[in-house]
């Protein structure tokens, strides 16, 4: 019963006899020809508590799936492969499955009464019309394999696929209360960092003014915790009231970054403030001290989340999930090293190495997984979602410590994904391993665009760190699966437009050499933040002595003479970016080419 999670309030819903999904659930379903029970809940999901408090405390609930189904539970952090295949439209979700993992159909919360017509329902369709069922399920399951059978390489993204996403994230832009899309409205961080991303590059009015109005709303409505800090997962109005009250630490990650660019974007002290906040918020409640790591959230507790800060005092906060997950992690140290400059807390980087030196430890031990706490690493499988971070956060801790190891650790990541994870048959990277005993849908396997993404950001990266063109490619052939199909994301194909961009756009460094506690430090790294070409590395270095900050500018081989002044930053830069195009606008030597025939 330890594997399981449910409620923490009170509730019987661990007296059914659930199965882990396994081999051995699905054969003991065959064994009594009982369909399967598939509960996919959340931890952080106030539905799933509900549903764990009420229909599965039910005993008529219980005496029924005891003798007529086979109950097996997942949970959605923990495995997000089982979420990906059979998630029916949210959390929880209830589905129901052959004894041989094909998909008959499902619904999500559902209370006594109509979970027990339910099951009555599909009990008597089993009894009576099995082999209908199997041809269903194995109907649904064909179509599936034919979806993501024709996520392959094409043609290399163009550039202009940039223009065209951002036209589409203004469409779905909600011009009276900010943000994108109806209610349910979630934050959408990375949508917004893209809106963020495209102002920098851009200087377009429109998207300044589309960007500030979603984080005034976000920072000054219910969504934001005025008390303890951090963002709420969404809100249920369109105008950000009723917000559903629990926080993800991803969420609250990529939008502490939204913050931070939009500060000095905007030169507005309180989007920074916003983002310590959420920053300190991240470190008081989710960071556990013997693991060394971020828990993954903090459930839904509307009693204690809507009292005045003088009340909740008396309340016990909503327990976090006892449980790390390797992907976010290594988001939080990609994040906090970037705060411990902007922010000039130092002790955010020390944070972020330990992190990943927690990682790094399982590795080396060989027992790397997904899910980790303080009694070690869980069975859960490593995805593609946490080499892909890992990636990025390894290439970024070496840019920001100089620490060779970590360079070296990146390599490795690069080496297993093309290994583990690469389709070296249609392009891509898979979420998962390949599995032998794979299941149902789960012997297909996604190529998750997010993930891919990640990956492809992080082999740039590595290419930037090393000089090595051949990360590149691998970059170029991974967002390429994508190019015929980044449409049927809509908006959500935001970081898709952002890495195509990255692609696309020659790697300018910035070197800077400060000191965190100086004034022009700061006001230096703020500068090279709102630089307006789209692919900018920020290297911040720390020395010695009372010298002022200094950044240093490469563009490949071609270096500028160090720039003291924050104010000439951006003109030098674009100076160096005019240079590449025309590489003969800055030669003292003639232009051999004027004096060819027919020049």
């Amino acid at each position: 019963m330890a594997s399981f999670r449910f409620s923490s309030s009170p509730n019987k819903a661990h007296k059914i006899d659930w199965l882990p999904w396994s081999p051995e659930a699905f054969a003991r379903a065959q064994a009594e020809n009982k369909p399967i029970l598939l509960s996919i809940s959340a931890v952080w999901c106030y539905w799933c508590h509900v549903m764990d408090e009420t229909s599965y405390s039910d005993p008529d609930v219980q005496q029924v799936l005891s003798d007529n189904f086979i109950a097996v539970r997942a949970d959605n952090d923990h495995r997000p492969d089982i979420n990906a295949r059979y998630n029916v439209g949210g959390w929880p979700t209830t589905a129901f499955l052959t004894g041989h993992g094909g998909l008959i159909g499902g619904a999500t919360y559902l209370p006594p009464d109509q979970f027990l017509a339910m099951l009555a329902e599909l009990r008597e369709a089993y009894q009576e019309d099995r082999p209908q069922l199997y041809d269903q399920a194995g109907d649904r399951l064909r179509l599936y394999r034919e979806r993501t059978s024709r996520i392959v390489a094409g043609s290399p993204p163009e550039h202009w696929l940039v223009d065209r996403l951002s036209r589409r994230i203004a469409g779905a832009y909600d011009v009276t209360h900010g943000g994108f899309g109806v209610e349910p409205k979630f934050p959408n961080a990375h949508i917004v960092q893209f809106l963020a991303h495209l102002f920098r590059t851009t200087r377009e009015v429109f998207y300044g003014e589309m960007l500030k109005k979603t984080l005034d709303a976000m920072q000054g409505g219910p969504l934001f915790d005025r008390e303890d800090g951090g963002f709420f997962r969404n809100s249920n109005g369109q105008d950000w009231s009723d917000p559903q009250m629990e926080k993800l630490l991803e969420d609250n990650l990529l939008l502490a970054r939204v913050y931070l660019d939009a500060a000095d974007l905007f030169m507005e002290e309180g989007y920074r403030n916003t983002a310590e906040r959420t920053i300190d918020y991240v470190l008081n409640e989710l960071y556990d001290e013997v693991t060394r790591g971020f828990r993954g959230s903090q459930g839904a507790h509307s009693d204690y989340f809507s009292l005045p800060f003088a009340a909740r005092q008396s309340y016990e906060p909503p327990p976090p999930d006892p449980s790390c997950y390797v992907n976010s992690n290594a988001i939080a140290a990609s994040v906090l090293m970037d705060a411990a400059w902007r922010l000039q807390r130092p002790e955010l980087t020390e944070k972020a190495l330990l992190v990943l030196d927690t990682i790094d430890a399982a590795l080396e031990r060989g027992s790397l997984s997904h899910v980790y706490d303080a009694n070690g690493t869980a069975s859960s499988p490593v995805f593609l979602a946490d080499w892909a971070n890992l990636l990025s956060a390894w290439v970024d801790a070496h840019s920001y410590t100089r620490r060779p190891i970590y360079l070296e650790r990146a390599r490795d990541a690069a080496v297993l994904l093309l290994d583990r994870f690469f389709d070296d048959h249609g392009g891509g990277f898979f979420d998962t391993e390949f599995d032998p005993d794979a299941i149902g849908h789960m012997r297909v396997r996604e190529k998750p665009l997010a993930d891919n993404v990640a990956a492809a950001i992080g082999f740039l990266k590595l290419e930037q760190a090393t000089g090595n063109g051949d990360y590149h490619e691998v970059a170029q052939a991974t967002l390429s699966v994508f190019s015929e199909h980044y449409q049927e994301y809509g908006e959500h194909a935001a970081t898709y437009g952002w890495a195509v961009d990255l692609l696309h756009s020659p790697p300018v460094e910035v070197t800077l050499e400060g000191q965190f506690e100086r004034r022009d430090t700061l006001e230096m790294l703020s500068a090279a933040v709102r630089l307006s070409c789209a692919n900018r590395v920020i290297k911040p270095v720390g020395v010695e002595g009372n010298y002022p900050a200094q950044a240093h500018v490469c563009l490949d081989t071609l270096c500028l003479p160090p720039v003291s002044d924050p104010d000439t930053l951006e003109s030098a830069v674009l100076g160096i970016l005019e240079d590449q195009k025309n590489p003969f606008s800055a030669s003292p030597f003639e232009n051999i080419f004027d004096r060819l025939p027919g020049t």
